[in-house]
């Protein structure tokens, strides 16, 4: 990973550097070995990335079509055959990651020899995309190396899918449910994995839940650090799954389970402070492929304090307020005050703060 980002940098720097001298040698200095090296350049690659620059797009638009009919072909087999469809589908997002890192590059490599438009216009374009490319970059090339390493991974457990395929068993206890998977693997290798997007699927959660998970944490991240207005943080909790209602407040920082956002519920007047933490999954359990999970709903006006973390199955009952830094691992009653770890009611409301509480929204 390391490697990878050293190279970035180093190209980056150099197709910077080499900018520069184009520049200075076209308007204030003669640099003989730029000129030779750029007309060098521009005989050997203008056929590509201007002769023939619309086949190339014609050939990158083809292969992403290719690559979307696949996704929707895998994603569909999946729901029958699970280890084959999350194959293909992975597949394909390899495929995308591939293609938009060669995007990227090509066109701003294209950028040079576009003869339609004057050397120093091109040159100044090169110059503003370089460091958006690189920032691209970063996010491709991990991304590149996720998909892969599943794509490998999930090749290689063929033969235990098809032989070997581990025994489970599924128990509800209260508000969570229990997988657990008879194996010696840990839940986050392929095969623990495709068992429990079968089970998750029958309860409607997509047969996608963990490439889906990766692009929910990305959003996350963008609520995180980009998205000030609570409204606004309000429709892209609910674009990534999160059912929330009227007049609710997600302060800045909160987290919800990138894996399983679906499961959480925020009903009117409620909210929470900064930083809280909401999981509906668990695997840090005393068996290593034991998988939990379960709904979080946040009652009618209940607040919780910042900083909090919300375990999976808990529901905190309506107007009770929840205190700064407090672990919920059980269900809170309607209408009190709880704080600790793990939060305990402290005290109950009394009619008047229930009235002062009740409110409709």
């Amino acid at each position: 990973m390391k490697k990878i980002f050293l190279i970035s940098f180093i190209f980056l720097i150099f197709s910077t550097i080499f900018g520069i001298l184009l520049v200075i040698n076209k308007l204030y200095l003669t640099i003989p070995i730029i000129d030779l090296i750029y007309s060098f350049l521009v005989s050997q690659l203008s056929i590509v990335f201007y002769d023939f620059s619309i086949d190339v797009y014609a050939f990158i638009l083809m292969s992403l079509v290719i690559l979307l009919t696949l996704y929707v072909i895998g994603y569909n087999i999946a729901k029958s055959n699970q280890l084959m469809g999350a194959i293909v589908y992975i597949f394909s997002l390899v495929g995308f990651v591939f293609i938009s890192l060669f995007v990227i590059y090509y066109n701003l490599i294209s950028i040079l020899f576009n003869q339609d438009i004057t050397l120093i216009t091109r040159l100044m374009l090169f110059i503003l995309f370089l460091p958006i490319n690189f920032s691209f970059t970063l996010i491709l090339i991990p991304t590149s190396i996720d998909f892969s390493t599943f794509l490998n991974d999930l090749i290689k457990a063929r033969k235990v899918w098809k032989k070997q395929k581990p025994e489970f068993k599924i128990e509800e206890e209260k508000n969570i449910t229990f997988i657990d998977i008879k194996t010696d693997q840990h839940i986050f290798t392929p095969i623990p994995m495709l068992i429990i997007a079968q089970i998750l699927r029958k309860k409607g959660i997509s047969v996608a839940w963990f490439i889906k998970g990766a692009f929910n944490h990305l959003i996350s991240l963008i609520i995180t650090y980009l998205a000030g207005w609570p409204r606004a943080r309000n429709k892209l909790f609910r674009f990534i799954g999160m059912k929330i209602g009227d007049n609710c407040h997600i302060s800045q920082k909160t987290i919800p389970d990138p894996l399983l956002p679906e499961l959480i519920e925020f009903e009117d007047g409620s909210g929470c402070g900064i930083g809280v933490k909401l999981l509906t999954h668990n695997v840090m359990n005393v068996e290593h492929s034991r998988f939990a999970f379960g709904h979080i709903k946040v009652g009618k006006n209940a607040r919780i304090g910042a900083y909090s973390v919300i375990m999976p199955g808990v529901t905190i009952g309506e107007g009770s307020i929840i205190g700064a830094s407090s672990t919920v691992t059980k269900d809170i009653p309607p209408f009190c005050i709880a704080y600790g770890s793990p939060a305990k009611v402290v005290r109950e409301f009394n009619e008047r703060e229930k009235n002062m509480i009740d409110k409709n929204f």
